[in-house]
């Protein structure tokens, strides 16, 4: 029953439909909380994507063991996540962005080898990005944005060989160098915007030959930009914005590319544009505009 501007609240009721595998409610204007009566059910989907449900997950959802997707995107939840959803052995989607939860990612996470597309952002979340997520080799998509972890992205991320989609962005915490991705040769979307990463870009991103969006935007990155992302032939977005990076500015002729507040020599000029590469206030001469 999507889109159907339904209002009221999720009704316990449907607890009595025992044979129910899937419930999707997305985009309506329900309110309350989610019963924990559905905890009995044996539903492989549940989909509240954007309505106005509120109170904590029950545990009682940890129950379902027959249970592959679980998308509660934009909605106001709240409080911490319950340790029995670690409990899901079949799980592959697990969609918790835009709502308020708080406190650390339960470690009884680190059980979801199933795992496939994992999102948390827009949260209030505590905690660094646990060490656990190296067990998820599964996984596909993986996006922490603006979620209230903290960093620094742990090493164990290496072996995520799976990922098309990594995004991670906003982490406050220290300082630490770009973390080991040369394993990810799939990787579509890489976003690691706003993470503390210092020190040089990495050589072996110029052979991820997959990449169509690199964004590295607000870090403190230094040196050169690698001769090899010339092979980048595929990319359609390459933000780099932000950072300390040093040398001459590669010629590259693509538009979307934005190389805007580095240190390039570039010039007499420190505002310009080539062919749609954004290369504003990027010269080490300054800019006076």
């Amino acid at each position: 029953m999507k889109a159907q501007d339904l209002p009221g609240t999720l009704p316990k009721e449907m607890a009595r439909l025992t044979y129910l595998k899937e419930i999707d409610l997305t985009r309506n204007y329900l309110s309350g909380a989610i019963p924990p009566e559905w905890g009995s059910l044996p539903l492989i989907n549940i989909s509240l994507v954007a309505n106005r449900l509120t109170g904590s997950i029950p545990k009682e959802i940890g129950n379902i063991t027959t249970l592959k997707s679980l998308d509660i995107t934009m909605n106001n939840f709240s409080g911490v996540l319950p340790w029995q959803l670690g409990n899901l052995p079949l799980i592959e989607r697990m969609l918790l962005t835009s709502n308020n939860f708080t406190g650390e990612l339960p470690d009884t996470f680190g059980n979801l080898t199933t795992l496939k597309d994992f999102r948390v952002g827009d949260s209030h979340f505590s905690g660094q990005i646990p060490d656990f997520i190296k067990n998820w080799t599964k996984l596909e998509k993986l996006l922490i944005q603006a979620s209230g972890l903290t960093g620094p992205i742990p090493s164990g991320i290496s072996l995520l060989t799976n990922l098309t989609d990594l995004r991670i962005t906003d982490l406050s915490g220290p300082e630490a160098s770009f973390p080991p991705l040369e394993n990810m040769k799939g990787l579509k979307t890489l976003m690691l915007r706003s993470c503390n990463i210092v020190g040089p870009l990495p050589t072996y991103l110029g052979d991820m030959k997959k990449l169509t969006t690199l964004d590295l935007s607000f870090n403190k990155l230094t040196g050169e930009i690698p001769s090899s992302f010339v092979a980048l032939a595929k990319v359609d977005f390459i933000f780099l914005t932000g950072n300390l990076l040093t040398g001459p500015v590669p010629t590259w002729t693509k538009e979307n590319f934005d190389l805007s507040y580095n240190n390039f020599t570039i010039g007499d000029t420190g505002c310009q544009s080539q062919g749609g590469l954004n290369l504003f206030a990027s010269s080490s001469k300054g800019n006076s505009s």
